[in-house]
């Protein structure tokens, strides 16, 4: 199979596959109105597909979006080495720009305090809990 990518003059793009005597001929009709953004490649030539390994790092590196993320790079960095509340939590997290109310981040340290990791242990004072690693 052979596949073409034509953007118009708009800027809608054009995606087709076929054989490459198909693609060819489309690109010849088109050709008055529009430009290839890139020659025609056959499936041989493409890139192969991800496997297990890249798509277990991709999802790796996603993971650090977000609340969950965020509060795992505070643990790497030694953030809770100390005892923190969860209103240390928010303020830190404040600090470096990113605003969560304390009803989001609470049940995100549940979970990393479920984690078979034992990512982070939560322990019960007089105020109410606290957070170490």
């Amino acid at each position: 199979m052979a596949k073409a990518n034509i953007v118009k003059p708009n800027g809608t793009k054009v995606t087709f596959e076929g054989t490459a005597a198909e693609v060819t001929a489309l690109l010849e009709k088109f050709s008055g109105d529009t430009k290839p953004s890139t020659s025609i490649r056959t499936s041989r030539s493409s890139k192969p597909k991800a496997g297990k390994k890249a798509r277990a790092n991709k999802k790796k590196a996603q993971s650090r979006n977000g609340p969950t993320g965020l509060i795992l790079g505070l643990r790497d960095d030694g953030f809770f080495k100390t005892r923190k509340t969860l209103g240390d939590i928010q303020k830190k997290l404040e600090e470096q720009g990113h605003i969560y109310a304390q009803t989001s981040l609470s049940p995100v340290l549940i979970r990393l305090v479920r984690a078979k990791g034992k990512r982070l242990r939560r322990l019960r004072e007089k105020k109410g809990w606290v957070y170490v690693h």
